[in-house]
C-alpha cells in the first residue's frame, strides 16, 4: 500500500438509494424511522437527521430501473446508529405501532433492530445502552415521545456489500481509497464508518447501478488537501476517475458499480 488515506476530516455525508415508489419510502423513512424531509427536486427526496445540514439519506425515484425484488443485489445491509436510548425507543413504538415486520436482538451494551424498508433494502438499526435491556417490554418503556425526528447524533455507520470477487472489491477499498483493514473490514481513518463485504453469487450484483434499484452511490465530505491527495493517487495508481475543473468533486466506481463521490467541503 501506498500509504495514501482520507484524512481524519473525511466523512460520509450521504447515502444515496435508486427507488422505485419515492412517496411509499418517504412515508417508511420519515414517519416511521424519523428521517426529516428536507427537500425535493425532481425525482430526488433529500432527507436527513434535525441537524441543518444532514442529508444523511436522499431517495432517487427510477420507475424503468429494474427491482429485483427477491435477489441478492449490492447492498448487503445498512446500519444506522441513533444516539440515544429513548430515541431507538420511539422509533421501536412507531414501528410496533404499525405492525411493522421487525427483529429485536439484546446485546450486554446494545439494543439492535433489524427490517427491511418497503423496497427490500436491508436496515440494522441499533443504540448504545448503559443499563441492560433484555425484553422488547423494556425497549419499549424508554419510548417517551421526545423524538420524532432522528437527532444530530444519529449518523450511517456501516454499510455491508454483496460482492462477486472479494478481492478486487478489497484492493479498492484498502489499495485505491486507502480504507484501514480491520479483520476484513474496511474503516475510515478515525472515523466510525466502515465497509464490510459478503461473497455472494447474483446476477444483480454486476447490474450497473443507475438500472436496478437499491444502493447507488456514497456521498463523502472531503477537504480541499485530500481531494487534491486523492487526485494524485488516482493518476498514479492509472485509475479512471471524474474530477471537476474546479476540483470540488471527485467520483470512482468501485468494483461493483458503486459510485463514491468525495465532495470538497
Amino acid at each position: 500500500m501506498s500509504g495514501f488515506n482520507l484524512g481524519t476530516t473525511t466523512e460520509l455525508a450521504t447515502v444515496a438509494i435508486r427507488v422505485k415508489d419515492r412517496d411509499k419510502m418517504i412515508d417508511f423513512y420519515r414517519d416511521l424511522i424519523g428521517f426529516v424531509l428536507k427537500g425535493e427536486e425532481n425525482a430526488l427526496a433529500i432527507m436527513g437527521t434535525i441537524e441543518d445540514k444532514s442529508e444523511a439519506l436522499w431517495l432517487e425515484e427510477s420507475p424503468r430501473a429494474q427491482d429485483y425484488f427477491g435477489a441478492v443485489k449490492k447492498l448487503q445491509h445498512l446500519v444506522l446508529r441513533v444516539g440515544h436510548v429513548a430515541e431507538l425507543g420511539d422509533m421501536y413504538a412507531r414501528l410496533k405501532k404499525a405492525d411493522y415486520p421487525l427483529t429485536v436482538s439484546f446485546h450486554e451494551t446494545e439494543v439492535r433492530i433489524g427490517l427491511m424498508d418497503p423496497e427490500e433494502n436491508q436496515l440494522e438499526i441499533y443504540t448504545q445502552t448503559n443499563e441492560a435491556i433484555t425484553q422488547e417490554a423494556a425497549l419499549l418503556a424508554t419510548s417517551t415521545g421526545e423524538y420524532l425526528h432522528l437527532s444530530a447524533d444519529t449518523h450511517f455507520e456501516h454499510i455491508h456489500l454483496n460482492v462477486s470477487d472479494m478481492t478486487e472489491e478489497a484492493t479498492f477499498l484498502h489499495e485505491v481509497l486507502g480504507l484501514e483493514n480491520k479483520k476484513q473490514t474496511y474503516h475510515l481513518n478515525a472515523q466510525s464508518f466502515h465497509v464490510g463485504l459478503n461473497l455472494a453469487e447474483s446476477d444483480a450484483i454486476d447490474v450497473e447501478s443507475h438500472e436496478i434499484l437499491g444502493l447507488e452511490f456514497l456521498k463523502f465530505f472531503i477537504s480541499e488537501e485530500t481531494i487534491l491527495a486523492l487526485e494524485k493517487h488516482l493518476i498514479d495508481l492509472q485509475k479512471e476517475f471524474f474530477i471537476d475543473k474546479k476540483k470540488s468533486i471527485l467520483t470512482i466506481y468501485d468494483a461493483i458499480g458503486i459510485e463514491w463521490w468525495f465532495v470538497r467541503h
